[in-house]
């Protein structure tokens, strides 16, 4: 027996639990959901009901990104091809520079902005434009996983 043999049994014994674990943070995020409609609906002030409607989007999101992870460990597995990606990487790269240039102007207007609750907002927005470039970074190491080369 090898030595990683051990270490893949272990992994695939915990594939259960780690389904488990996805499904009951699905049912939070969905709790979330209804918990920030239900805020949302009790004041009119369009700070709260802002922030209330970012959570939502979020919870919305991460149960649709758990979805997918459940999906690959119970029905197929995730896979990306050289050629799924070459078809459509010119589109990435010219997003990557957008979303940079995104991160540029909300910096810029942060340093111009002296009222709290909007250097806040802006904060917040180029948290995640910086969270959308990281995203875009990652399918460049997918890449260069496929392409070791590239």
């Amino acid at each position: 027996m090898s030595a990683t043999a051990p270490k893949k049994r272990k992994a695939a014994e915990n594939l259960p639990e780690l389904v488990a674990t996805l499904r009951r943070w699905q049912e939070i995020e969905d709790a979330s959901v209804s918990a920030c409609d239900g805020i949302a609906g009790k004041t009119k002030n369009p700070l709260i009901r802002l922030i209330m409607e970012i959570i939502r989007q979020d919870s919305v999101m991460h149960k649709k990104v758990q979805q997918v992870m459940i999906d690959s460990l119970e029905k197929q597995a995730i896979s990306l091809t050289p050629e799924e990606l070459g078809e459509i990487w010119e589109s990435i790269e010219r997003h990557a520079e957008m979303e940079k240039e995104t991160i540029a102007l909300a910096e810029t207007a942060r340093r111009n902005c002296r009222l709290f609750v909007l250097r806040h907002l802006l904060t917040y927005l180029i948290e995640d434009e910086q969270k959308h470039d990281r995203l875009l970074a990652q399918l460049e190491d997918f890449k260069r996983g496929i392409y070791p080369y590239a």
